[in-house]
């Protein structure tokens, strides 16, 4: 059985210990095997991970990056069509999705020893939750870990795209520049109408650290949130989603991916937004129909957009999106400190040495079906 003794998630001088472990088989080989999309970070894989589980990455076998790995190749790998692997299924007791790599249920089910799937990160629509559950199998996620830098950054988007940060910067940078505009306007956070879609921990996260601006807060979600609203200054729309995109100079998406949400802003939700309005797009690529997007932007029916995630993600070279100078696009950097990306990996180390335990996660989607008799993690 394992021994944890949790520390604070902060990065220290010295090396950190934040599992201390007793296996009653020493050494590489009596570790339980894991499959992981692909390695954490060097200095979190070694400090936490390789100290506990033996991982065997799908990207070193399939020699691509993470976002290049489809479902099939998933398949290919457990299935032993991979001119590179020579993975034992039957060895595989835990998988652990690192950047969201595809794992459906059909390639989940080639591995009969499984006893968890953790998951790096709050969104889990990669993974088939419903067959984990029909098998009785936990699966964990990361929820909270993410809220805090995410709002920091839809703070620094918002502030970037209304005072045209991003272009000014290229234009004070580049050959031939000469002289500066002194009428190049951009707009006024301060007094301005913030609409916060999606009022869970990261949509509370964002009215907390932008309260100095004195902006009006509006917000939608599928409940009400009265207990906050005092907190937070925060006012529900009761007119729906329409009523925020027709009163907000900035609407902030903070919503999950979801069967509900995918597709949520499109063409109409556009045109129900001010000329003069802003997106800033904070949650998933999925959320909004992009080539509506494209097309409220061209013909100015809103603003401005500034997007740390898209779909697919990078775009492509040539995209509409990459091209435009009232368009910020950042590379899905919401919660990449080093602080919380860590954090985050020990929460996915947390679950996963839990599950292997037959314990109940300590952050599950849904827990085991059935708690059976507790399995060393060693053991088959």
């Amino acid at each position: 059985h394992l021994r944890r003794v949790r520390t604070h998630a902060a990065p220290r001088s010295d090396p950190p210990n934040c599992w201390k472990m007793a296996a009653d088989v020493a050494g590489l080989a009596g570790r339980p095997l894991v499959l992981c999309d692909c390695p954490f970070f060097r200095e979190f894989q070694e400090e936490l991970f390789d100290k506990h589980v033996r991982c065997i990455f799908l990207s070193d076998i399939l020699k691509k990056g993470a976002d290049e790995i489809g479902a099939e190749d998933v398949a290919a790998v457990l299935q032993g069509r991979c001119a590179h692997s020579s993975v034992v299924v039957e060895d595989i007791v835990g998988v652990v999705s690192h950047q969201h790599v595809p794992f459906r249920g059909v390639e989940l089910s080639l591995l009969p020893n499984l006893r968890v799937v953790s998951n790096h990160g709050v969104g889990y629509g990669h993974i088939d939750e419903a067959y984990l559950k029909d098998r009785g199998l936990p699966l964990g996620f990361t929820p909270g870990a993410a809220s805090g830098p995410t709002a920091e950054l839809g703070v620094g988007l918002i502030l970037a795209s209304a005072r045209n940060l991003i272009p000014s910067v290229e234009r004070a940078r580049a050959p031939d520049t000469t002289s500066f505009d002194p009428y190049w306007y951009g707009s006024s956070v301060t007094g301005a109408t913030l609409g916060v879609v999606g009022f869970g921990e990261m949509g509370q996260q964002l009215v907390k650290r932008i309260r100095g601006f004195d902006m009006k807060v509006l917000y939608f979600n599928r409940t009400r949130k009265m207990e906050l609203e005092v907190e937070l200054g925060a006012t529900w729309c009761q007119g729906g989603l329409e009523e925020l995109l027709r009163e907000s100079d900035f609407v902030v998406l903070c919503v999950a991916s979801a069967p509900e949400t995918r597709g949520l802003i499109g063409a109409a939700q556009f045109r129900a937004m001010k000329r003069s309005a802003t997106l800033v797009n904070l949650a998933r690529g999925d959320v909004v129909v992009q080539d509506d997007l494209v097309d409220a932007l061209r013909s100015g029916t809103i603003a401005a957009a500034a997007l740390d995630v898209t779909m697919p993600e990078p775009l492509p070279r040539d995209h509409p999106l990459l091209k435009m100078e009232n368009v910020i696009v950042t590379s899905h950097i919401g919660s990449a400190t080093k602080a919380d990306r860590r954090r985050m990996a020990e929460m996915c180390l947390e679950n996963l040495l839990a599950g292997l335990e037959g314990r109940d996660l300590p952050t599950a989607v849904h827990q085991r079906k059935e708690q059976g008799q507790k399995r060393k993690v060693g053991s088959a």
